[in-house]
């Protein structure tokens, strides 16, 4: 295929992916996407997805509305395609129990990749600049602003008995009782003081973590998968700020600016272990296990993907200064000769 040929091609996937107007051409072209992460047609279809979803946040679900159909289509494909092509995650055949599947469980959760991600270096190295930190935390705070959406519309599906935990999880999240002190009022200061949030830091990483939750959490078969999901991000996550507050402290920022990261540290491991806990009666066979544990994997490698995004995006901008710093001096260079 020649070269012109090749990008008109290209081209004419992106604007489908865009307009899906062709829900018949559509399934190889999300396949194609998902099997080639990070080119150009999955950055496209993340993107496209997260501002239906967004959109669904907003608007609701629209239907009977022009074009809802086709956005239901959509994403029925996408999570066919995906699941298509999931590693498939088995728990081991002995584990019949779900108290000691849950065991096992959090031990595979302690080890993901995504609580010994290289970005963490730089927090703890003090590696990372003002501009770098403002780019980091503009990517957080997509997912951060929305996760209480996503605990709620997850409590829509689950037994009646199991409301309470997630109640209690968004009383936090509201800041029990305190709105001034709910989650996303508490980190807005601390963007606002790195330089604020831009539309143009958001890595398409970071609109896949906000896809997988609604798939897990909005749209799964059944609450096996958001169990795992929601319960592995929120065991995980003070591990990994406990590295970002360390940096912000020792940057001297007051205590109420980093009251974000302080009360994650705090509360979320007990949320991790109050959303297995609450689900442990409901996890009945086999099944019920391995999509437990194929969601709780899924979501953790969605997140490392984000810190890959945001290593990748500090990585390059480090590069281009200095090829930018080595022509500036080359130029000195040969002016000073030149003198």
């Amino acid at each position: 295929m020649r070269n012109e040929d090749s990008k008109l091609l290209e081209s004419t996937k992106l604007e489908l992916i865009k307009s899906v107007r062709h829900i018949s051409d559509f399934e190889g072209i999300v396949r194609e996407a998902l099997e080639n992460k990070g080119g150009e047609l999955w950055v496209e279809l993340q993107r496209t997805l997260f501002h239906l979803n967004n959109k669904l946040m907003t608007k609701g679900y629209s239907l009977g509305v022009g074009g809802a159909s086709e956005e239901w289509k959509i994403r029925d494909v996408i999570e066919k395609v995906e699941k298509d092509i999931l590693v498939s995650y088995v728990s081991p055949a002995e584990l019949t129990d779900a108290e000691e599947f849950v065991s096992w469980l959090k031990i595979k959760i302690s080890e993901h990749r995504v609580n010994s991600h290289p970005l963490f270096s730089y927090f703890d190295n003090d590696d990372i600049s003002k501009e770098e930190m403002r780019y980091f935390l503009s990517n957080y705070r997509v997912n951060m602003q929305r996760f209480h959406l996503h605990v709620a519309a997850y409590s829509l599906v689950v037994p009646f008995e199991m409301r309470e935990e997630l109640y209690e999880n968004l009383h936090d999240e509201f800041g029990e009782g305190d709105f001034t002190k709910a989650h996303p009022n508490l980190f807005e200061p601390l963007m606002d003081h790195f330089g604020g949030a831009l539309e143009e830091d958001w890595n398409p990483e970071t609109f896949n973590l906000l896809n997988t939750k609604m798939n897990l959490c909005w749209f799964a078969d059944g609450l096996a998968f958001g169990l795992g999901g929601m319960g592995a991000l929120e065991l995980s996550i003070p591990a990994q700020q406990k590295r970002i507050l360390a940096n912000l402290r020792r940057r001297g920022l007051s205590e109420k600016l980093v009251e974000f990261f302080v009360v994650h540290c705090e509360l979320d491991e007990a949320h991790g272990d109050g959303w297995f806990a609450a689900g442990i009666p409901y996890l009945k066979s086999v099944e019920d296990f391995n999509d437990t544990y194929t969601g709780a994997m899924r979501m953790l490698e969605a997140r490392a993907g984000v810190y890959d995004g945001i290593m990748a995006g500090i990585e390059s901008n480090r590069k281009e200064l200095e090829e930018i710093n080595a022509s500036i001096s080359a130029v000195d260079s040969e002016l000073n000769t030149a003198n």
